[in-house]
């Protein structure tokens, strides 16, 4: 019971945290009430909501609208886990080197915590555009706006209280965490590529001297 109380006081501190950003996230650094559960339970209710979106949602305000057996669970999940473990990566590697007081376990913390809006913007939106109208999209496009906006912000706010950065040099790390983040997934496609390459020569080789026995 004690621990069910516990999850409810850390998921309301979450709401919070989206509505008071300076104050919500200073404390779940510097007050220890940033939980990376709470965290984990956001980046995966986005992909939840993400996929039931693209299941549920009007086909008038979905052109994404696929199949229940054409959709890749693993794999959407895995694509999101990955875009997050490059984003930390590469803001913590970046933050590190411009005096940044964040961990990876701090960056990752209000990451998921900045996602919340996206999930609520989700789950209204999936009832919402079986009963609106063509002539009422604007509707969505705002809840959409304003839940990709809200995000966005967080993750400026979370960076700059988390890092104790001034609000000029948060935007230019941010930037830079950006171009960070499209060098490594640039490195790590060379890499896979050059892996499958000498994998490739090695087999190559394995079965020429198989041939000549």
């Amino acid at each position: 019971m004690e621990k069910l109380k516990n999850f409810g006081t850390d998921l309301k501190y979450a709401f919070h945290v989206i509505t008071h950003p300076l104050d919500g996230f200073w404390d779940l650094k510097h007050e220890k009430r940033g939980r990376s559960y709470i965290a984990l339970i956001f980046l995966v209710l986005y992909v939840i909501t993400d996929i039931l979106n693209k299941q549920f949602n009007n086909y008038t305000f979905n052109e994404l609208k696929v199949a229940p057996q054409d959709i890749d669970l693993i794999g959407t999940f895995f694509s999101v886990a990955l875009i997050v473990g490059i984003w930390v990566a590469a803001n913590w590697g970046l933050t590190t080197l411009f005096d940044g007081e964040g961990s990876m376990k701090d960056i990752f913390i209000y990451t998921g915590y900045s996602m919340l809006p996206l999930v609520l913007s989700q789950i209204i939106l999936i009832p919402l555009t079986n009963v609106l109208t063509v002539n009422e999209a604007t509707i969505v496009s705002l809840i959409t706006v304003l839940g990709i906006g809200w995000t966005a912000i967080l993750l400026y706010t979370g960076t700059m209280t988390t890092h104790q950065y001034s609000g000029g040099k948060t935007f230019i790390i941010l930037l830079a965490v950006l171009l960070g983040m499209v060098i490594i997934v640039f490195v790590g496609v060379l890499f896979f590529f050059l892996v499958q390459e000498i994998w490739n020569f090695g087999f190559t080789i394995y079965r020429e001297l198989e041939l000549r026995r």
